[in-house]
């Protein structure tokens, strides 16, 4: 297994580092994020060749890290945006076996910062029934990091590496999409793997 040096956080610079190296060391992490892009263009059939063919190497950099993550790691990061997407309708259950089954899907801490965030969505997506809860995160999680990307191509990299979903599955709008996936990226950075 090759390590990608965007899938972990990158390390600083040191604090006392002049600048020049601080230049260098940035320079150097962000020449090896666009490489690990180029290689997960190139090496997987993600998008066609012409979009392929479009990318241009300083667009590499925008492909958000979290496209490069191990496949378990993308995925809970995926449902803990879907359950942040879910969340004010979450707010109301109070069938406890439906609570259970978010917290086997994205663990019982991270399910408790989910539902104390304060700044969420307006608009939640109708309850499914409690055996449809992962297909609800996972398809919310879907639209909400596609909606997140600002490029057709980063959508046809990202697509594949995420849970599959209902093709019907509208993307969701850039302005609701972007603060969630910060919120959960700051979430799975902050709580780490759980069990349920």
């Amino acid at each position: 297994m090759s390590a990608l040096p965007s899938c972990t956080p990158a390390r600083e610079a040191p604090s006392g580092a002049k600048p020049v190296a601080r230049a260098l060391h940035d320079m150097r992490t962000r020449r090896a994020h666009r490489a690990a892009v180029a290689r997960v263009l190139l090496e997987a059939p993600l998008a066609t060749a012409a979009e392929v063919a479009s990318v241009d190497w300083g667009q590499l950099a925008e492909l958000p890290a979290w496209c490069l993550w191990p496949d378990p790691a993308r995925l809970r990061l995926a449902r803990v945006v879907g359950a942040l997407f879910a969340a004010p309708g979450m707010r109301l259950w109070i069938d406890g076996r439906r609570l259970a089954i978010a917290r086997t899907l994205i663990g019982t801490s991270t399910l408790a910062r989910v539902m104390a965030c304060p700044v969420l969505p307006t608009q939640a997506p109708a309850v499914p029934p409690a055996g449809d809860l992962q297909r609800l995160f996972d398809s919310s999680g879907r639209a909400v990091l596609l909606g997140s990307l600002g490029a057709a191509w980063m959508r046809g990299v990202a697509g594949p590496l995420l849970p599959l979903a209902d093709t019907r599955t509208a993307l969701c709008p850039s302005a609701i999409a972007r603060p969630l996936v910060e919120q959960a990226l700051a979430l799975v950075a902050e709580i780490p793997v759980e069990a349920a």
